[in-house]
């Protein structure tokens, strides 16, 4: 699965290591405290106690936004970032 998902996560890795820096960034992924996947593989999953990023939610649709806020499990702080500017999937009523 990692290789199908790292190109997408690349300008993730690549803005976490400029803020992290080299150490601390091969401290946090030697840890394997942090883990990446995609909403699809979400499904059936509680998240405890962690820090959850969805981001371009701009490209989710209804069901996918309601299934991710549902995965956020107690102590868990969610994060989810997007623009209505450019938005990939049609709206709600429109027919794409």
């Amino acid at each position: 699965m990692t290789q199908k998902v790292d190109p997408y996560l690349r300008p993730m890795y690549d803005a976490l290591y400029e803020m992290m820096g080299s150490i601390a960034w091969r401290a946090s992924w030697s840890a394997t405290s942090s883990r990446w996947r995609p909403l699809a593989f979400m499904r059936g999953r509680s998240l405890n106690d962690s820090f959850i990023i969805l981001d371009e939610a701009q490209n989710t649709t209804i069901e996918q936004m309601k299934m991710f806020l549902t995965r956020i499990g107690f102590g868990s702080k969610a994060v989810v970032t997007g623009t209505s500017l450019r938005p990939i999937c049609p709206p709600v009523g429109n027919p794409a």
